[in-house]
C-alpha cells in the first residue's frame, strides 16, 4: 500500500544569494537557534547536505565550488554525461570528482579554462548562474533589473541573476546592490535553494494536496494525484528506470523529464523531454511537447491533444491523439560551447549565441581599465579534433588557447579586417597599397609590447579613424563582421560568425 503524503507547502522567502551547506541535523552543534535553521533540518534530511566530520555545519562559513557541484548534483541526481573538459586541478577519485564531472558535463557550472577551483569559495554570481541553470530559470529580456551595481556583473552572469532576481528567488542587499563577486555562507545557499524547491520529494509514495512552488522528484514509485502544482516539476535523473505517475495533474510551469518511465494524465503547459526514457501521455491536453533528447520513446494515446509538438532529436513516436502543429529542427552534432579571451592571464567569456560568437573590446576594457593585456583567444566545442578554417588555407584548431598574432596567421582576421576597412573607399585602397601596409602592419598598429592592449587598440582606432575621415571622408566600420567554418573529421561545416566590436 502507498502511502498518502501531503506536500510541504510553504511561501517561498525570497533571500540574499546564497550558500549550500553540508550537515546532518542530529550531529550539528553550531546552528542550533540560527536563522536557517529549519532549512538547514530539512535539508540535511533529504541528504542533499551533510554536516563536517566534527559534528559542526559552520552555516556562516563560505561555499566552495566543489561543495555547490555537490549539493546540485544530489538534489538531482545527474547521471554521468560524456565530455571533453579536463580540469588539471582536479584530484582523481576525489569526494567532488563525479559531481563536478555531472554538473560540467551539463554546462551547469561556469569553469572555463583548464582549472576547476573547487576549493575556491564560490562567488555570488557563480552560484546564481548554476542555479538558473540547474532549474532552466530563464529572464525577460523586457524587464530591467533594479540592482545598483549591475555594472559589476560578469557579462555571463548577468541573464542568471536577472532571470533569479525577476522570478523572486534573489534580491539583492538593503543598500539595492547584488556584490556578485562576494562569496556566500552555506545557510544563505540552503535557503536559496529551499526557495527553488519548496517541495522535494525523495521517498516513494503518493502525493496530493495544490502545491505552490517547483517540484523536484528524484525518487521512482512515485504518483502525483488529483493536485494542481503552481510551479515546474523536475523529474529528475535520480528517478533512473523507476516509474512516476501524474494522475488529473495540472502543471502551470514546465515539466521537465530528466529520467524515469513516466505517464502523464491531465493538463499541461510545456512538458520538455530530456531523459531518453518512455514517456506516456495517456490522458489529457499540453500546449507544448518539446523532444530534446536522442533515442526517447513518446506515445501520444488517443485522448490526448497537443497543440505544438518541436521535435529537437530524434526519437521514436507513437501518436494517436491530436497534434495540432508539429515542426523539427535538427540539433547540430557540433557546437560551440563558449569562447573567449585571456587577459592578463584570466580567462574572460565573451558572448556565444548560437553559431554567432561577439567580441565588444570597448566593454572589455571598461572592465579591465588597468591590466587590459589581450593575450589570446580560445574557442571552445563539445568535440574534440574540431578547427575553424581559415580564409587563407590555416585553420585553428578549438579548445585551445591562440595568440592573436597565430589566429591571424591562421584566420587571416587582421588581413579581413585590412580589406573591409579599404573597401569603403577606392582612395584609402590606394593608400594602403602605396605604403604597403598588410596584417602585420595592422598587428604592430593594434598590438603595444608584442600583445594586443584593449585600450590602446581603442585609441588607435580612433586615431585610425579621424584620419581616414579627414583624407577621405570615409567612415571606418565601428564593426567587423567575420565568416568562417566550424569542421569535424565527415560532419557538414557550421558557419560562424565572429563580430568584433570597437564601440
Amino acid at each position: 500500500m502507498k502511502v498518502n503524503k501531503k506536500f510541504y507547502n510553504k511561501l517561498a522567502v525570497t533571500m540574499l544569494l546564497g550558500t549550500f551547506i553540508l550537515a546532518q541535523p542530529v550531529w550539528a552543534k553550531d546552528y542550533e537557534g540560527h536563522w536557517a535553521k529549519e532549512a538547514i533540518d530539512r535539508w540535511s534530511t533529504y541528504e542533499v547536505v551533510k554536516g563536517m566530520e566534527n559534528g559542526d555545519f559552520k552555516p556562516n562559513e563560505s561555499v566552495t565550488r566543489a561543495e555547490l557541484a555537490t549539493f546540485l548534483n544530489r538534489t538531482f541526481q545527474f547521471t554521468e554525461v560524456e565530455t571533453n573538459r579536463k580540469y588539471e586541478d582536479l584530484t582523481p577519485g576525489a569526494w567532488y570528482s563525479e559531481a563536478i564531472a555531472n554538473v560540467t558535463g551539463r554546462g551547469i557550472m561556469y569553469a572555463p579554462g583548464s582549472k576547476f577551483e573547487p576549493s575556491k569559495a564560490a562567488t555570488r554570481e557563480e552560484v546564481a548562474y548554476a542555479l538558473a541553470k540547474a532549474y532552466s530559470v530563464k529572464a525577460d529580456s523586457a524587464t530591467e533589473m533594479n540592482l545598483t551595481d549591475v555594472e559589476d556583473i560578469s557579462a555571463w552572469a548577468v541573464d542568471s541573476v536577472k532571470a533569479l532576481v525577476q522570478k523572486g528567488f534573489i534580491k539583492g542587499n538593503p543598500d539595492g546592490s547584488f556584490k556578485p563577486k562576494a562569496s556566500i555562507t552555506r545557510a544563505e545557499v540552503v535557503t536559496l535553494l529551499e526557495n527553488l524547491t519548496p517541495n522535494f520529494i525523495h521517498e516513494p509514495g503518493t502525493y496530493t494536496e495544490v502545491v505552490k512552488g517547483n517540484v523536484v522528484i528524484n525518487t521512482g514509485d512515485v504518483t502525483l494525484k488529483d493536485t494542481t502544482i503552481e510551479g515546474d516539476v523536475y523529474l529528475s535523473a535520480g528517478i533512473g528506470d523507476g516509474k512516476v505517475r501524474l494522475d488529473n495533474v495540472k502543471v502551470t510551469g514546465t515539466v521537465y523529464i530528466q529520467g524515469g518511465n513516466i505517464k502523464l494524465l491531465g493538463d499541461y503547459n510545456i512538458v520538455q523531454v530530456e531523459s531518453g526514457k518512455p514517456v506516456e501521455f495517456i490522458k489529457g491536453n499540453m500546449k507544448q511537447m518539446i523532444v530534446a533528447k536522442e533515442g526517447s520513446k513518446i506515445r501520444l494515446y488517443e485522448n490526448t491533444v497537443t497543440d505544438y509538438l518541436l521535435v529537437a532529436a530524434k526519437a521514436d513516436f507513437t501518436i494517436e491523439g491530436l497534434v495540432k502543429e508539429t515542426s523539427t529542427t535538427e540539433r547540430a552534432k557540433m557546437y560551440v560551447e563558449e569562447a573567449g579571451v585571456f587577459i592578463g592571464g584570466n580567462f574572460v567569456p565573451v558572448e556565444v549565441a548560437g553559431t554567432e560568437i561577439t567580441i565588444n573590446v570597448k566593454e572589455l576594457a571598461k572592465q579591465y581599465p588597468m591590466n587590459d593585456r589581450m593575450e589570446s583567444l580560445a574557442v571552445y566545442t563539445n568535440v574534440e579534433g574540431a578547427y575553424i578554417e581559415g580564409s587563407f588555407g590555416g585553420t585553428m584548431r578549438t579548445n585551445t588557447a591562440y595568440s592573436f598574432r597565430q589566429a591571424d596567421v591562421q584566420l587571416g582576421i587582421f588581413e579581413e579586417m585590412l580589406d573591409k576597412i579599404t573597401a569603403t573607399s577606392s582612395e584609402l585602397k590606394e593608400m594602403a597599397d602605396s605604403l604597403g601596409i598588410s596584417s602585420d602592419t595592422i598587428y604592430a598598429l593594434l598590438s603595444d609590447g608584442g600583445q594586443i592592449s584593449l585600450n590602446h587598440m581603442l585609441m588607435q582606432y580612433e586615431n585610425v579613424k579621424s584620419l581616414v575621415k579627414s583624407y577621405t571622408g570615409a567612415t571606418l566600420p565601428s564593426e567587423y563582421t567575420l565568416k568562417r567554418n566550424l569542421r569535424y573529421e565527415n560532419e557538414a561545416p557550421i558557419t560562424l560568425t565572429i563580430r568584433l566590436i570597437m564601440e
